[in-house]
């Protein structure tokens, strides 16, 4: 079915309305799930571009130094992309960084 003209956040919160509480719930923890993993992603592109930055480097420099494609730098500093460990390793290389962990603080 094409429904043309309306907001996609109508349609769905038409959806929502026959869920149960559980699914509501279920969707709810989903959503803040996925809404901290998008937020991680343009934190961490936003740092990769401010060390880039930082050296006076544009990504094609940074993948020359790297071996990461210049679109997957750009994908990544716009936190599009989920890079793997080893892409994220090359690139704090590149830019004379390490990568470490850090303990957050509690979970509420």
């Amino acid at each position: 079915m094409v429904i043309v003209g309306r907001k996609f956040s109508d349609i769905a919160e038409e959806s929502r309305a026959g869920w149960s509480d559980e699914a509501r719930s279920v969707n709810t923890a989903a959503r803040q799930v996925f809404s901290a993993e998008i937020n991680q992603r343009a934190e961490f592109g936003a740092e990769i571009a401010r060390l880039r930055r930082a050296k006076e480097l544009t990504q094609p420099e940074l993948q020359a130094l790297s071996g990461v494609q210049q679109a997957e730098i750009s994908r990544i500093e716009s936190g599009a992309s989920n890079p793997t460990f080893s892409t994220v390793e090359k690139l704090a290389y590149a830019l004379g960084a390490r990568v470490s962990l850090t303990e957050e603080a509690a979970r509420a």
